[in-house]
């Protein structure tokens, strides 16, 4: 047999040429095993998902974090700090700068605009408080003068009464006369009586008529001098009133320049405060980053940055932002692993427990929408069990990578969600959460 193969081998020489080695043959069945194992691996071994995001490190507490000063007001630069430098470290209420406004005097002449407006305030005061005593003594002047217009009214009222009362008496007497002179006629007539008593009687009921015509015109007399007096108990009535209103006019217009006064009087004391504040100080403890005033006679004008603080803290945070896909997945309280910049690390994006130079975070909050790319920010704290890194390599800024820790799946199926640009699956408790009754892991689609 071995003869035939030799003879075989002799006969041709290219399958000689053209047969593997016996490493590449060893190395082939190596790769075979490997990739069984590989199979078997990928069928067994978990995974750990993770949603990854970029950001920085920053202080927690917005009040520590980077700081702007700007001018309040516009001026010259009078003074700066001794030795003040970028990267100086200064405590709170340090002297940084001063400004002087631009004009040197100003301080005098709004002090002396403050007076001026303090005495025209005191001056339309005391016009309320004199206008308001008018008002009290012009309306005391109206009721008496109404009282005493109408007592008039009411005698002329009984005058008038008394005048009336006696018409009756008038018409009697007419009556009386009228009736004596028709009987006395009609007997004259008849020759009984003389015609001087006829003319007596004749000149009497004259007189009564006369008499009962003047009563009359009395009693219109009278008449009219009630509505004289009535006319002039409302014009009485309206003069008076028309200096109470008059007083209160005056009143509300020296209340209305007290107000204006004051406003003005605000305007100046803010002008003031402001020239109060052109002292600056250092707002936190911290340091210098940015001093873009940097000698005097400098010229600034309200709202130009006079210098940026970076204040000291203690209590960091990393934004992490987050793609969109994964962000519905993440909640507050979630493990984070985080990387520096600065410090050595070595990250299993799958096997958190052999990570090297990492360290834990939880989620503390998470924004309510995007930063306009579709990215969501996390912000992150420092896990109770395991510290950061020192303030050395944790400065404000810093970038840093992170993961946050969700599912644990079957690792050929992380690697098939890959391939397949699949979101990573909601944790069990999570679906819990949203009303879920229990997660299985997720079957190929056929």
């Amino acid at each position: 047999m071995a003869n035939k193969v030799s003879n075989d081998s002799a006969m041709l020489p290219a399958l000689k040429l053209v047969q593997s080695s016996l490493a590449a043959r060893r190395m082939a069945r190596g790769l075979g095993v490997l990739l069984a194992a590989s199979l078997v691996a990928m069928a067994l071994l978990p995974w750990q998902q993770s949603a990854r995001g970029t950001g920085k490190v920053v202080a927690y507490v917005p009040q520590e974090r980077q700081q702007t000063v700007t001018s309040p007001t516009k001026g010259v630069v009078a003074r700066l700090a001794d030795g003040l430098v970028e990267g100086a470290r200064v405590k709170q209420g340090d002297f940084i700068l001063e400004i002087q406004p631009w004009a040197a005097n100003l301080a005098d002449q709004l002090g002396a605009q403050m007076r001026d407006m303090e005495a025209k305030l005191a001056t339309a005061e005391a016009k309320i408080q004199v206008y308001e005593q008018n008002i009290q003594d012009f309306s005391a002047a109206r009721d008496f003068a109404v009282k005493a217009a109408q007592e008039m009214v009411e005698g002329a009222a009984a005058k008038l009464q008394a005048k009336q009362d006696v018409i009756p008496g008038y018409v009697a007497k007419e009556w009386q006369t009228r009736a004596n002179y028709e009987r006395q006629r009609g007997l004259f007539e008849k020759g009984i009586k003389p015609e001087k008593e006829v003319e007596k009687l004749r000149s009497e009921w004259d007189v009564a008529k006369a008499e009962l015509d003047a009563a009359h015109r009395e009693v219109t007399a009278a008449e009219k001098e009630v509505e004289a007096k009535k006319y002039e108990l409302e014009q009485k009535r309206r003069e008076a009133q028309t200096k109470v209103d008059y007083a209160r006019a005056m009143r509300e217009d020296a209340a209305g320049q007290a107000a204006t006064t004051r406003k003005e009087i605000r305007e100046l004391e803010v002008k003031l405060d402001e020239l109060d504040r052109l002292i600056i100080e250092a707002p936190r403890d911290g340091t210098i980053f940015r001093l873009p005033i940097y000698e005097r006679g400098q010229v600034v004008k309200e709202g130009d940055d006079l210098f940026t603080i970076v204040p000291e803290s203690t209590d960091h945070a990393v934004e992490l932002w987050v793609s969109g896909n994964d962000t519905p997945l993440v909640r507050p309280g979630d493990h984070v692993r985080l990387q520096f910049e600065g410090w050595p690390a070595l990250q299993f994006a799958g096997w958190p427990s052999v990570a090297v130079g990492t360290f834990g975070g939880e989620v503390a909050t998470i924004d309510a929408a995007d930063d306009g790319t579709g990215k969501f920010r996390l912000q992150v704290r420092p896990d109770a069990d395991d510290s950061w890194p020192s303030e050395r390599f944790l400065r404000q800024g810093v970038r840093a990578n992170g993961w946050v820790m969700l599912s644990q799946v079957p690792l050929w199926y992380e690697l098939w969600r890959q391939l397949n640009g699949f979101p990573p699956v909601v944790a069990k408790d999570a679906a819990q959460a949203e009303g879920s009754k229990e997660t299985k892991t997720p079957k190929l689609p056929k």
